[in-house]
C-alpha cells in the first residue's frame, strides 16, 4: 500500500493552510514511489481530450482526434479558442481513475485507494477543518502544448466539493512553458501562481479562483499530475 514521505510534518501543514486556505507541500511521496507514478502516468494511461463548448463539456479520443480532417481539427481548435479568449473552457488531456477497471494501471488505481483510505481522509479534515469530507474523486490529467484552463472556481454543489487537490508529477518544469496554478483575486486581478513541481501536492479551498495557464508551443514535456476533490459525498 501506498504511504506519503514519513518526513511531513502534518502541523506545520494544517499552520500553513489556516493561513490562505491553500498551500503546496513539496516531497509528498518517497522518490521511488514519486517516480513510479509519473512513469504510469506518462506511459500507461490512455488520455482523453477534455474539452469546454457552448457551456457544455465533451471528450474526444486520440482516435477521434486522428480522425478529424484538417480543415475541421483547425475547426475545433478555432471554436476552442475563441470562447476562451473570453476567459471561458478548458483543453487538457484527462482520465478518470476508478478502482475497478481492469484496463488502469495498478500504481494510478492505488493512488485513488490511499486518497480515500481513512488515514489521508482524517488528515485532511483535521488539516482542513472540514469535519464532513468523506472521499476524494482521482483523475490523471496531462497538458501538452496549447492546452490550458481558464479562470474559475471549483464550487459544485451537486458534488459537495470542499477542497481541490493537484498532485504534480513532471520532471523538469521551465516555469517559461506554462501550466502554473496561477490565482486570482475576485476581480481578476492575478495574485500567485505555483510551478507544477515534481512530487508535489498542492491543496486549497474550492473558493480560490485559479487557472491553469496555456502551455507554450515551444514546451518540451508534458505536464503530468493526478487531481481531484476531497468531498463530503
Amino acid at each position: 500500500m501506498l504511504s506519503f514521505n514519513s518526513a511531513l510534518n502534518f502541523k506545520n501543514i494544517k499552520e500553513s493552510f489556516e493561513i490562505d486556505k491553500r498551500l503546496q507541500i513539496n516531497n509528498v511521496w518517497d522518490l521511488d514511489i514519486a517516480t513510479s507514478i509519473y512513469k504510469s502516468l506518462s506511459k500507461d494511461i490512455k488520455y482523453k481530450h477534455a474539452y469546454a463548448l457552448k457551456g457544455q463539456n465533451f471528450e474526444l479520443t486520440e482516435q477521434d482526434i486522428r480522425g478529424l480532417s484538417q480543415s475541421k481539427l483547425q475547426q475545433f481548435t478555432n471554436s476552442i479558442q475563441k470562447e476562451a479568449s473570453q476567459g471561458i473552457g478548458f483543453l487538457y488531456g484527462r482520465q478518470l481513475i476508478k478502482s475497478d477497471d481492469i484496463e488502469q494501471p495498478e500504481v494510478i488505481k492505488s493512488v485513488k485507494t490511499f486518497l480515500n483510505s481513512d488515514f489521508v481522509i482524517q488528515k485532511v479534515r483535521d488539516i482542513s477543518g472540514h469535519f464532513d469530507i468523506n472521499m476524494a474523486s482521482v483523475k490523471a490529467t496531462r497538458y501538452m502544448p496549447g492546452n490550458f484552463l481558464t479562470r474559475h472556481n471549483d464550487i459544485n454543489a451537486d458534488e459537495n466539493r470542499k477542497l481541490a487537490y493537484v498532485l504534480g508529477f513532471t520532471p523538469e518544469w521551465h516555469p517559461d512553458w506554462g501550466g502554473l496554478l496561477q490565482f486570482y483575486e475576485k476581480n481578476g486581478t492575478p495574485r500567485d501562481a505555483w510551478s507544477p513541481v515534481f512530487n508535489s501536492m498542492a491543496i486549497f479551498d474550492v473558493n480560490h479562483i485559479h487557472s491553469v495557464t496555456y502551455i507554450a508551443p515551444f514546451a518540451l514535456a508534458p505536464r503530468y499530475a493526478i487531481a481531484g476533490f476531497f468531498r463530503a459525498d
